[in-house]
């Protein structure tokens, strides 16, 4: 494998919250194509492992390195992350198009489409113009899930992405995943449901611990 590969590296990571160890000693590598599941119950640390990965928090010990680059140092890898967190990450003020146009303004990564497209692909373009407030809770998300489709980039972390989901959003977010994997992306998705993707999905179990 070339230093310079695509690819999501992770040794020996222990992440904790407060003085609580919630994973010890996680190892992992996703490269081009490959799918990662994290499931676990509330409080196992899935979210904290996900914003670790995403250089927003620093681990307790390990390391995580892209394209063989250790975060933070990596030089690439605001570019080509998309990172949608287990919160929306929405302004209830602004209208659907206004946030992912405002999100798109501050974003370094190249985009793929337009907002207005971004949002058809999660047929949201019907709420478009309507306050984020006003919305539900499906259509915030579709609202947050339409960065996928927006931005050009490599690797997706994704954390509780169907979560107020109906049937219809589900399998518009199962199809984006599989595209982003038929053209060599990378999927790391936290979710403790179960999903349909017509590529092998990795499974990492995180522990049992209390919310």
């Amino acid at each position: 494998m070339s230093a310079n590969a695509p690819c999501l590296e992770v040794r020996g990571l222990t992440v904790e919250r407060g003085r609580l160890t919630l994973v010890e000693g996680l190892d992992l590598t996703a490269c081009a194509g490959t799918l990662v599941q994290l499931k676990g119950p509330n409080g196992s640390g899935k979210t904290t492992v996900m914003r670790t990965l995403a250089g927003l928090i620093s681990p307790a010990a390990g390391s995580v390195s892209w394209r063989g680059q250790p975060l933070p140092d990596s030089g690439t890898f605001a570019a080509e992350l998309n990172f949608i967190g287990h919160l929306p990450g929405l302004s209830g003020e602004l209208d659907a198009l206004e946030n992912l146009a405002f999100h798109a303004a501050l974003n370094r990564a190249p985009r793929r489409c337009t907002p207005q497209a971004a949002l058809a692909r999660l047929d949201a373009r019907r709420f478009a113009r309507r306050p984020v407030r006003q919305l539900s809770a499906g259509q915030r998300q579709r609202v947050a899930l339409a960065r996928l489709a927006l931005y050009d980039t490599r690797l997706w972390l994704i954390d509780e992405p169907f979560t107020a989901l109906d049937i219809d959003g589900r399998r518009l977010l199962e199809d984006l995943i599989d595209e982003h994997l038929d053209a060599a992306g990378i999927v790391l998705i936290a979710t403790h449901q179960a999903f349909d993707s017509r590529h092998r999905v990795e499974v990492i179990e995180l522990g049992r611990r209390a919310a």
